[in-house]
């Protein structure tokens, strides 16, 4: 099968209400969002409509099977905590609410809109479900990130292809700005907030990419920091991910 990679598309699985998305469009990339909640779906279409049929909200939910309907736990309190995993969703703090959804895989993305230069991952334990499907395709982005939760992401990516990552604090991320001249897209001012993602792919510190056999220590140790003193390890992390050759 032949494919490439286009570089003006970026996937945003775990849309929520549009903060990543819209920023993704203001630097020019054409962006594809998936989000499973209706509301929130909804409410990143009017967000995002100025931008006509650059932005394509598909209001369904990563699964292993696509094109069935599964139950998905919404927090009304919490509203980026929704999960296919009540207990993710809850996090013994909140109380969700059940509703049922509709399913896509990574494959269908693929072929409906493309192989994109970027996919940012932010799914509340769906992070694990697009690993593994990433594993099982042969079409990848140029860059990844996704949420770490167990410290074997670095792991599946390097058997996904991938060389090299950083791990990125999105706690720190209002410290943070984005480089200009910009190394992704065009450049676009922005005070990254708690619900972003932050910078991707070039506009990543350049000396921060370590290969990715080192990256599960470091988590490891950020970890057990944590789990120590909050305070001294605030936050999550994010690791990104990509090829040498891209960084060239």
């Amino acid at each position: 099968m032949s494919w490439t990679v286009q570089n003006d598309l970026i996937f945003d699985l775990g849309l929520h209400t549009g903060e990543d998305a819209d920023y993704f469009l203001r630097k020019g990339f054409r962006v594809v969002g998936l989000e499973a909640v209706p509301e929130l779906a909804e409410r990143s279409r009017k967000r995002l409509a100025p931008w006509g049929n650059r932005i394509t909200v598909v209001n369904k939910a990563l699964y292993h099977e696509r094109d069935i309907e599964v139950s998905f736990y919404t927090v009304p309190d919490k509203n980026d905590w929704g999960s296919l995993d009540r207990a993710i969703a809850e996090k013994a703090t909140y109380r969700s609410v059940e509703i049922r959804v509709p399913t896509i895989d990574l494959s269908w993305l693929f072929d409906a809109f493309g192989v994109p230069r970027y996919i940012k991952c932010d799914m509340e334990g769906g992070d694990i479900i697009f690993r593994e499907q990433l594993l099982a395709e042969a079409r990848r982005p140029a860059f990844v990130s996704l949420e770490m939760n167990d410290g074997r992401e670095g792991e599946i990516m390097a058997a996904c292809g991938y060389e090299v990552g950083q791990i990125v604090n999105q706690w720190m991320h209002p410290f943070k700005r984005p480089p200009n001249p910009a190394r992704e897209g065009e450049f676009a001012a922005v005070t990254f907030n708690g619900e972003m993602s932050g910078s991707f792919g070039l506009e990543l510190p350049a000396e921060k990419w370590i290969p990715l056999g080192d990256v599960g220590g470091i988590y490891r140790r950020w970890k057990d920091l944590r789990d120590i003193d909050q305070e001294l390890a605030p936050g999550w992390v994010d690791l990104h991910v990509t090829r040498r050759e891209a960084l060239a």
